[in-house]
């Protein structure tokens, strides 16, 4: 599949990492993804080190996508302070490794359960339909889709591939 990744921006997203990173990577997900929680667990501990010594930024795009399971994760989206970078981060990477816990929930009991986890919903809607746009121009469908320059890995992720595409390109 062809992607227009030049109709990617680094707008509208949770950004670890520096402005000035020699390698970007773009990840398309949504929280309640099976697939995006496998690519956090396997590849967030190799990530980490490079983000942190200025080599990599992560720019995490959180994707509304209409499937029953992932519509659980479009609700979570909603409550993501992109204001608070660092601690939106967190949460996240938290939602992201407990979604075995509240993706089994009703739809409908979702919110309620955030709630009472102390969370406060975020005015996301504009930003959502931004994201959501953006992922269309760019031919995003399915999640995660994750991009290190031009080079894609949508759903499961190849370890020796994608390692290899961000170590080339440090």
């Amino acid at each position: 599949m062809a992607f227009q990744t030049d109709k990617i921006t680094y707008q509208d997203a949770i950004k670890l990492g520096k402005d000035t990173a020699r390698v970007k990577i773009v990840e398309y997900y949504n929280l309640a993804c099976p697939d995006a929680l496998n690519y956090q667990e396997q590849f967030a501990f190799f990530l980490d080190p490079l983000v942190q010594t200025g080599q990599v930024q992560r720019i995490l795009k959180h994707y509304n996508k209409t499937s029953p399971r992932l519509q659980k994760g479009n609700v979570v989206h909603d409550y993501i302070n992109y204001a608070e970078q660092e601690n939106a981060y967190s949460m996240v990477d938290q939602y992201m490794r407990s979604q075995n816990d509240w993706a089994q929930l009703d739809l409908d009991k979702i919110e309620a359960y955030l709630v009472q986890q102390g969370l406060i919903k975020q005015d996301n809607s504009e930003l959502a339909a931004r994201v959501f746009e953006e992922a269309q121009a760019v031919g995003v469908g399915a999640v995660p889709t994750i991009f290190v320059g031009d080079q894609a890995f949508v759903e499961t992720v190849d370890p020796t591939l994608f390692k290899r595409a961000i170590m080339e390109r440090i």
